[in-house]
């Protein structure tokens, strides 16, 4: 995580804007008189939801907690950098401890090819005869850059140094552990290896089996700058290709994954864990709203998989944001669609992939509905054929029901509930109702605060990063930019990127956080392309940010509107017309 995220995740934007601004609660966003401009009415709104802010009147613009904080403040990215990070204990990194972080991925690069050497070698043939045994082919090796640790605890270490790397570097980068003495050793030993790849396509870290079944079976890199489990899915650079069109699929374990894609089921990921966290989600969430979890049998009934279940569901939904007095929630554009397919008993996904892959297909296409699984489940452990059973059936569902953020989808489901429990669905929302009434205020504003921005939860934003490395990489493109803004950019890196750029500093000008992010984009890959087919690519970028620009721009403008009076709502419902006709020209423009 960079340090602004971690400022933003640490600070919640309805505190720091009621130091500034007199906030009063409207449903479930807050309302004040700007404070940038005169004016009788409010037309200055925050969502907690979104951690953002906007200005419906005179300023017509927006932003999250930085740029709110610099405007307020009247001070640049730097000062408003050091002062947030200061209220909210964030220590700022230097650029010795980058530099420490690159030499990191450095070393791991390096400790894979030394793993994978070390599997090709005379020493690693039993290693080699149990991947054959569990079905992975050599080419398969190849691909995912599989290898074998020694079990000394000192080869790898003494290789990395020889080839120049600090110890710091390499305890960084999580694969030594120290002693009882003191000293620093290997970490993996006589261990499967499967390297790790996070979201940015680093090699960030290592998972280690060992050969002869003793535990722990599977460790991992140490947790550091550079690993963090949570944040990252296995096998997602490989098959971020495939899962826009074909939707995400979820396994468990490592091998699980490979031989999936061995097999031509490029769209599988592995959580490295029972349930999805919520940075995991997000990094699904920013390529497919179709996601299938794909369970093992024989822990599909159990409680601890349930509560993993709930997990991965309030990922993918987000965190429960409170309802308007009808009990709607307006949050999300998008209903992300989860489904649970449930493998034959004894069999883990690559067992039946090996055996038959259509049987694999099929139980993936046929996986059920997340709240009809779950209903099941429920359904096992309390008898909902009386009165007490059904009300402690609803009482868990209605808790999954209402973190759907879409109005609509959420009745349907409370429909199918009603249904599934054979009760009406008057009787249903009466019993709910209770339940409502018996949370208190601090639950509210606490489910209120859970929930944070879409671009938030982003590591990286490939669209801004995609714009920015254009200009970057071909300064002439800069008569094509006319259109683009700040406000194009919801990540601050990338906006104070851009606002650098206008004006006309070199990257060696900048201050040490946007530096580190313009020298990134600046020897980021892009693809090869002739002059016009790069002109053409970037002015596309625009449009789509344009297009983003203002779909963000109409989401605010409906949770203001959801939570007014229907007699006030008419006289703003143009200014959403408004905005679709932009989006319906800029659809026009590119031919959709």
């Amino acid at each position: 995580m960079s340090v602004v995220d971690d400022i933003k995740t640490r600070i919640e934007i309805v505190d720091l804007v009621s130091k500034y601004a007199n906030l009063r609660q409207s449903g479930m966003n807050y309302n004040a008189l700007c404070p940038f401009h005169a004016e009788k009415t409010p037309s200055f709104y925050v969502f907690p939801n979104r951690q953002s802010w906007r200005c419906f009147g005179a300023c017509a613009t927006g932003g999250d907690v930085f740029s709110f904080f610099m405007q307020v403040e009247n001070v640049d990215f730097k000062g408003a950098l050091q002062q947030l990070a200061s209220q909210a204990r964030v220590e700022l990194t230097s650029q010795r401890a980058r530099e420490t972080d690159a030499g990191a991925f450095q070393a791991n690069d390096a400790a894979a090819r030394f793993f994978c050497q070390y599997l090709a070698s005379n020493q690693g043939k039993s290693a080699r005869e149990y991947l054959s045994n569990r079905g992975i082919t050599p080419d398969t090796i190849e691909r995912f850059k599989l290898g074998l640790s020694p079990s000394d605890g000192h080869s790898l270490r003494r290789n990395l140094l020889s080839l120049g790397f600090s110890e710091q570097q390499l305890i960084s980068a999580g694969i030594l552990a120290q002693s009882k003495m003191g000293s620093y050793q290997d970490l993996f030993r006589r261990r499967i290896m499967f390297p790790i790849w996070d979201s940015q396509g680093n090699l960030s870290g290592f998972g280690g089996r060992s050969l002869d079944d003793s535990n722990p079976k599977y460790i991992n890199s140490r947790q550091g700058t550079t690993f963090d489990k949570g944040r990252t899915l296995y096998a997602l650079h490989i098959a971020r290709g495939s899962i826009p069109q074909q939707g995400a699929v979820v396994v468990e374990g490592y091998m699980d994954a490979i031989i999936a894609h061995q097999a031509g089921f490029t769209n599988v990921v592995a959580s490295m864990g029972t349930s999805l966290t919520k940075i995991q989600a997000s990094l699904l969430q920013t390529l497919t709203q179709d996601v299938v979890l794909a369970l093992d049998p024989d822990t599909a009934g159990q409680q601890a998989t349930l509560r993993s279940l709930e997990t991965s569901w309030e990922a993918i939904h987000g965190s429960i944001i409170g309802q308007s007095k009808r009990g709607a929630v307006y949050q999300k554009p998008s209903v992300p669609n989860l489904k649970v397919a449930t493998l034959p008993d004894g069999k883990d996904p690559d067992n039946v992939i090996l055996e038959d892959p259509q049987e694999w297909e099929r139980l993936i296409n046929d996986a059920a509905p997340f709240i009809h699984f779950y209903f099941q489940a429920m359904s096992a452990q309390h008898e909902i054929t009386t009165a007490f059973g059904k009300s402690q059936v609803a009482d868990n569902l209605s808790r999954l029901v209402f973190q759907i953020n879409d109005p609509f989808e959420q009745d349907r489901r409370f429909e199918e509930l009603a249904e599934m429990l054979g009760v009406t669905k008057t009787a249903l929302e009466a019993s709910l109702s209770r339940l409502n009434r018996s949370k208190g205020p601090q639950q509210t504003r606490m489910q209120q605060q859970a929930s944070s921005s879409p671009f938030q939860k982003l590591e990286r934003d490939p669209l801004e990063e995609h714009c920015l490395a254009l200009l970057i990489q071909n300064p002439r493109l800069a008569y094509l930019a006319t259109d683009l803004r700040s406000e194009h950019f919801q990540r601050v890196d990338n906006r104070e990127v851009f606002t650098n750029l206008g004006k006309k500093n070199t990257i060696e000008d900048l201050e040490e956080e946007t530096r580190t992010q313009a020298s990134y984009l600046s020897h980021k890959m892009l693809p090869p392309s002739d002059s016009e087919k790069t002109e053409s690519s970037f002015s596309d970028c625009i449009q789509r940010l344009e297009e983003r620009r203002l779909r963000l721009l109409k989401e605010e403008e409906s949770l203001r509107l959801s939570e007014l009076p229907p007699e006030e709502i008419f006289h703003y419902h143009k200014e959403i017309l408004d905005i679709n006709e932009d989006i319906g020209a800029l659809f026009r423009r590119r031919g959709i």
